[in-house]
């Protein structure tokens, strides 16, 4: 019987050793697969808005969109057809739309691309419409960049160029090369 129990206890050993290794070996794979590749998503909404506001409650942009969908590894979201509203330091609503948004990290700078496009427009008209492929939004600074060509459309001409820089809150547009206007004058 000493034998016998000898030869359980051994083997006991030897199944518990077993184990922990491999524990330890699948958690180290686990590691190695899901550092750069993390594919997990956390949360998933489909139609949804969301309302940034500030301190005091005044909203500093709303974000609507098709299909929102969030990593909690990385902190980042992709946003299928978004359109964000938020307003200039003269309280007109501009309305920026495209295919794609990506945002890294919350409270940082959503990256648009794909037919974006910014509608400056109040209840009565459309001030202007500017359009080009991608398009950055800081929504801490409220500031618009770009590097890609625009078209600025307004109801008097049109303005083409390359590159973007746009203070919300000062009301500053600055094209930052290739510059082409055409005016058509009023009747």
């Amino acid at each position: 019987m000493n034998r016998k129990g000898l030869f359980f206890l051994i083997l006991s050993i030897i199944v518990a050793v077993s184990t922990i290794w491999l524990n330890s070996f699948w958690l180290s794979y686990k590691e190695l697969v899901s550092e750069e590749n993390e594919k997990q998503i956390d949360y998933y909404l489909s139609d949804f808005s969301l309302l940034q506001t500030s301190s005091t409650g005044e909203m500093k942009y709303y974000l609507q969109g098709q299909h929102l969908t969030h990593k909690n590894s990385t902190g980042g979201s992709e946003i299928f057809q978004p359109t964000i509203q938020t307003h200039d330091s003269d309280g007109i609503r501009l309305f920026i739309q495209a295919k794609k948004a990506f945002q890294k990290k919350s409270q940082g700078n959503i990256e648009l691309s794909g037919a974006v496009s910014i509608k400056k427009s109040n209840a009565s008209e459309t001030s202007f419409k500017l359009d080009t492929e991608n398009l950055v939004f800081d929504p801490v600074r409220r500031e618009l960049s770009t590097d890609d060509s625009i078209t600025l459309t307004t109801k008097n001409g049109l303005l083409t160029g390359t590159g973007l820089r746009s203070k919300l809150d000062q009301q500053e547009l600055r094209i930052l090369s290739n510059v082409h206007a055409k005016f058509d004058p009023n009747p």
